[in-house]
């Protein structure tokens, strides 16, 4: 048994201060404010810092410099490691748009690492994003690799498993198919990378689509006065289908260098913090010195890492980014002036609701998996424990 005590618990609705979790085994017994301790407990003194539930990140492709598309136990374990270090103890890793054979080598390397011990955070299901995008909004993803969705192809992926999510563009012929059966196995079909018009998002929302990958970006919305073909001023695009359709959810790379603070406000005003997870989309330049990183594969596309983003070479575009969790919480908090609860709700309860995945994980709740950490005001990351096991130590 482990008791956490003198902390401030952040909790789904608010803050328990001067509070205490006890930890039996691998999950949580109790939560809430400072009582007894039971004898013989191993004691963690949080000395008036924050208490937190690790933080789920549903969209991540490497850090330190290493990708899931490499494929190896040492690359996976060092993108865990990294991010552990920052809070994350629970993600999706994001495979990027290749060939088919290195995507099933990233899946059966990941399978790898959790059947293992997961000392540095929970390899949730796989999150593909690609190959299956717009070629007009594939962003910094091969384009000799975009393709669109071939069930004969497809069906392999989703037999290499588990499968959390598929990003793809709705509006691509086979689209259906693949949108229908992710539904039916309880997986999301995120739309994402994709020229999709209002209607045809609801349409895709009809078939089984309940997310939408990174808002705002590589995407349609009229705000922005970007349609595909003549433009019409009737028609809105996915940033508008979010905003109006209760059936989806979507996320936010909040680094300060995709978005603007009106850009977050805005989403945060209209969708709310339990239907928008923060995510990182990090790529292996996370962590790393200024300099050159491949996106995704090691023959990716060529990123150029400097002063905390990464853009493609001629610099007109962002390339993924390269901050960890704890700075995505921080810096959303710091523009929205959002609550710190709410801003750690979005990194923990809601991707962990997005991805069917909250019984066990994303708040400090008795009878979930002890998936905590310790941070400051700032958050910066003291301790991370998976599981109650010390993961990470500052």
């Amino acid at each position: 048994m482990k008791v956490f005590r003198n902390a401030n618990i952040i909790t789904d609705s608010g803050v328990i201060a001067d509070g205490m979790v006890v930890v039996h085994g691998d999950r949580i017994d109790y939560a809430g404010p400072r009582r007894e301790i039971p004898p013989a407990a191993e004691i963690v003194d949080v000395a008036g810092q924050f208490l937190a539930p690790g933080f789920v990140d549903i969209h991540i492709h490497g850090g330190a410099g290493s990708d899931f598309m490499d494929a190896t136990d040492a690359d996976i374990e060092t993108v865990f490691r990294y991010h552990a270090a920052h809070g994350t103890t629970s993600l999706c890793p994001t495979t990027a748009t290749a060939p088919l054979a290195e995507i099933l080598s990233a899946l059966e390397a990941l399978e790898r690492y959790r059947n293992g011990p997961q000392r540095f955070g929970r390899a949730l299901g796989a999150h593909i994003e690609g190959p299956y995008l717009a070629m007009t909004k594939r962003g910094c993803h091969l384009p000799q690799f975009v393709r669109n969705p071939e069930e004969r192809e497809w069906r392999q992926i989703l037999e290499r498993g588990p499968i959390a999510s598929v990003t793809l563009a709705p509006e691509l012929p086979g689209a259906r198919m693949l949108v229908e059966e992710l539904h039916h196995r309880g997986a999301n079909a995120n739309a994402g990378h994709s020229e999709a018009l209002y209607q045809e998002v609801e349409d895709a929302a009809d078939w089984g689509v309940r997310h939408v990958t990174h808002l705002y970006c590589a995407m349609t919305d009229a705000m922005n006065n970007r349609w595909r073909g003549t433009p019409n001023p009737r028609s809105g695009g996915i940033v508008e289908a979010v905003y109006l359709d209760d059936r989806l959810s979507s996320e936010l790379i909040t680094d300060g260098k995709h978005l603007s603070r009106e850009m977050l406000r805005l989403a945060l005003r209209h969708k709310g913090y339990e239907k928008l997870a923060i995510v990182t989309d990090a790529m292996r330049g996370a962590g790393m010195p200024d300099g050159e990183y491949t996106f995704g594969p090691r023959h990716g596309l060529i990123a150029v890492v400097k002063n905390g983003e990464a853009r493609i070479p001629d610099g007109t575009a962002l390339a993924s980014s390269v901050c960890p969790m704890n700075q995505m919480v921080r810096v959303f908090r710091d523009l929205t002036r959002c609550p710190l609860w709410q801003a750690v709700r979005m990194a923990s309860l809601t991707p962990a609701e997005i991805v069917h995945r909250a019984a066990d994980i994303g708040s400090i709740t008795p009878g979930k998996l002890a998936d905590l950490i310790i941070i400051d005001d700032q958050l910066k990351v003291d301790a991370t424990y998976v599981g109650g096991t010390l993961a990470a130590k500052s």
